[in-house]
C-alpha cells in the first residue's frame, strides 16, 4: 500500500501565550500544568486546556488574542462523580459543542518507568513488569458550560438552567460503570480488532483514547493505540439520556446491534493524537503510538464527519496537510504536540492552535507561562 507522500515541515508563523497563575492543577503536585498539556478547544474568548496528569480542568481568557490569562482551575470532582478519588484521570480529548464541553479519559493501561541510570537494576526491571489501572481514566462526560451574556465568560457548572429553554435544566454527566466496567470497555471486550488490545499499555500499542470531536450528537474517538497493520483507529459512539440525568448510555449504531461504530484510516503507521472538525472534514493529528518523538502530521479526513456507517479509508482519502515540528537532538524528548483546536483570527483568518507536552525550554515565559504555536489552516 502505497504510504502519503512527505509534505512540508511548517514552521508557526505566530504563537500565542498562555499564563497560568496557578503551577499546578486539581491533584496533580509534581508536574507544572505547562509541562503537561494535553487537550484544548477555544470557547468564545476562552480557552479550556486539560493536563494528562490530575483531576481538573483549566480555563484561560484573551483580551487581546495574543495572550491567554485570567487563569481559573476547576476541579472535575465538583461535577462528576470520580470512581478514583483523587487518581489521575489523563484527559486526552475535548471539544465544544453547546451547551455542554465534553472531556475523556485515555482509558489506557499504564506501565511503570525504569530509570537507566539507577544503581539497583534489579528494581528497574521489576518496575518494568508492573502495570497499573486507575479507574478515572476511562472517564467519557459532559459539563454543561453556563455561559452570560453579557460578560460573554462560559463556566463550568455542575447543574445549570437551559439558555435555550429555561424550564430545562442541564445537568453534568457520564457513562455509567467504572473504571474498565465502562459500557464502552464491556463493549469492545469481546471485539475482533480492539479486544486483544485492551490489556495492553498505551505506550505499548495497545488500547489508549487520545483525542476527541463532536459532531452532531455523535462522538469521534481518536486511538493513539492500537495501530493495526499501519491502520489508525477512529471509534464513533453515541451517547443517549437516561432517566438519572447524571447517567449517560450508549445507543446502539454499528454492525450487529454494537454500541460504536469503527473508522479505520491509514496515516503510514501513526496513530491518533487528537481530532478536530473544520466544516465537514475531520482534521487527524498523528504520531507515533510507541514512545518516540515524531514524526507529527495533521492530516485531513475530506466530509469525515458525513460517514453513516463503518469506513476503510486508504490514503488517497486522506489529505497529508503538514508535518509539525517535534522535538530534535538536543531538545530530543521535548515538544510532543497534543492538542489541536481550530483558531479565529483577528481579521477572520482561520489558524490551528496547538499544545504541547513536554515544551522545550524556549516555550517558557516567567513562571508559569507556555507559548502555543499557530499554524495557517486551509479553510
Amino acid at each position: 500500500m502505497q504510504i502519503p507522500f512527505l509534505s512540508p515541515t511548517r514552521v508557526s508563523t505566530r504563537s500565542v501565550e498562555l499564563r497560568f497563575d496557578q503551577p499546578h492543577g486539581p491533584g496533580a503536585d509534581d508536574k507544572e500544568l505547562r509541562d503537561g498539556l494535553s487537550a484544548v478547544t477555544r470557547v468564545g474568548s476562552h480557552l479550556f486546556v486539560a493536563s494528562d496528569e490530575g483531576t481538573g480542568l483549566e480555563r484561560l481568557t484573551t483580551r487581546d488574542g495574543a495572550t491567554f490569562a485570567e487563569h481559573r482551575s476547576f476541579p472535575l470532582a465538583e461535577f462528576l462523580e470520580l470512581p478514583g478519588g483523587e487518581e489521575e484521570v489523563d484527559v486526552e480529548g475535548m471539544d465544544y459543542r453547546p451547551p455542554y464541553l465534553w472531556i475523556v479519559g485515555s482509558h489506557a493501561l499504564k506501565r511503570k518507568r525504569a530509570d537507566p541510570s539507577s544503581d539497583d537494576r534489579e528494581r528497574e526491571i521489576r518496575r518494568l513488569g508492573k502495570i497499573e489501572d486507575e479507574a478515572n481514566r476511562y472517564l467519557l462526560a459532559r459539563i454543561p458550560l453556563r455561559h452570560d451574556p453579557e460578560t460573554g465568560e462560559y463556566t463550568p457548572c455542575r447543574s445549570c438552567p437551559d439558555p435555550a429553554d429555561p424550564e430545562r435544566v442541564l445537568h453534568a454527566g457520564r457513562f455509567r460503570g467504572e473504571g474498565r466496567e465502562s459500557p464502552l470497555m464491556e463493549a469492545l471486550a469481546d471485539d475482533r480488532h480492539l479486544g486483544p488490545f485492551l490489556k495492553i499499555p498505551g505506550k505499548d500499542n495497545g488500547f489508549d483514547i487520545e483525542g476527541l470531536a463532536l459532531v452532531g450528537e455523535r462522538i469521534f474517538l481518536g486511538l493513539r493505540g492500537p495501530v493495526l497493520r499501519g491502520w489508525a483507529v477512529v471509534l464513533e459512539v453515541e451517547p443517549r439520556e437516561t432517566d438519572d440525568p447524571t447517567v449517560l448510555k450508549l445507543r446502539k449504531i454499528g454492525p450487529k446491534e454494537q454500541p460504536y461504530r469503527k473508522h479505520f484510516l491509514h496515516l503510514g503507521g501513526l496513530g491518533i493524537r487528537e481530532l478536530a472538525v473544520q466544516g465537514t472534514d475531520l482534521l487527524i493529528l498523528a504520531g507515533p503510538t510507541m514512545e518516540l518523538d515524531g514524526p507529527v502530521v495533521l492530516f485531513r479526513w475530506r466530509r469525515g464527519t458525513e460517514v453513516d456507517e463503518e469506513s476503510l479509508v486508504g490514503p488517497d482519502g486522506i489529505e497529508r496537510v503538514m508535518e509539525i515540528p517535534y522535538g530534535q537532538g538536543v531538545e530530543a524528548g521535548r515538544d510532543h504536540a497534543e492538542g489541536i483546536t481550530p483558531f479565529r483570527e483577528p481579521g477572520g483568518a482561520i489558524s490551528l492552535l496547538v499544545v504541547y507536552d513536554a515544551p522545550a525550554e524556549a516555550r517558557k515565559t516567567g513562571e508559569g507561562g507556555v507559548r502555543a504555536d499557530l499554524f495557517p489552516l486551509p479553510e
